[in-house]
């Protein structure tokens, strides 16, 4: 049986970030494939709220981490962590995550997280998709580190 990574959909290609730009990265597809995986697509922001959509940020606030839109400062945690819950339930052999850098779904390490006045307080959070993969304990790395590996 192939081993099997979870990629962000952008960095295969797919249309699906915030503002309708592409973000593809064919090397990453192609270490991972050269590595011997098979790849699992997901965005879990694309699926939940379609694309193009407002920007989101991670927002600490009195009830914990929030994927808070930038402007309208909608709520969207709920539906990408039952995205995430579902995506891992379907998909139980992912043995790598590969997660979209400072995303804050599926940055691994390098989310950015706000407090609710917009000031900066860390560079080095975990999205929400990426953090179930971490409760999972699912091997991840951030898009920008996997050359390093």
């Amino acid at each position: 049986m192939a081993k099997r990574a979870a990629l962000s959909a952008c960095l295969a290609g797919r249309n699906c970030r915030y503002n309708g730009e592409l973000k593809a990265d064919p090397e990453v597809v192609e270490k991972l494939e050269e590595s011997g995986y098979e790849i699992a697509l997901f965005c879990p922001e694309d699926s939940c709220f379609g694309t193009p959509r407002e920007a989101m940020d991670l927002v600490l606030t009195d009830e914990g981490v929030k994927a808070l839109t930038k402007f309208s400062k909608e709520d969207r945690s709920a539906p990408i962590a039952e995205y995430a819950a579902k995506f891992f339930d379907e998909n139980p052999d992912i043995e790598l995550f590969v997660g979209k850098a400072r995303s804050p779904s599926c940055g691994v390490r390098t989310a950015l997280l706000y407090d609710e006045a917009g000031n900066l307080i860390s560079e080095k959070e975990a999205g929400i998709m990426a953090a179930e993969a971490g409760a999972r304990n699912i091997e991840a790395v951030d898009d920008e580190d996997l050359s390093l590996r």
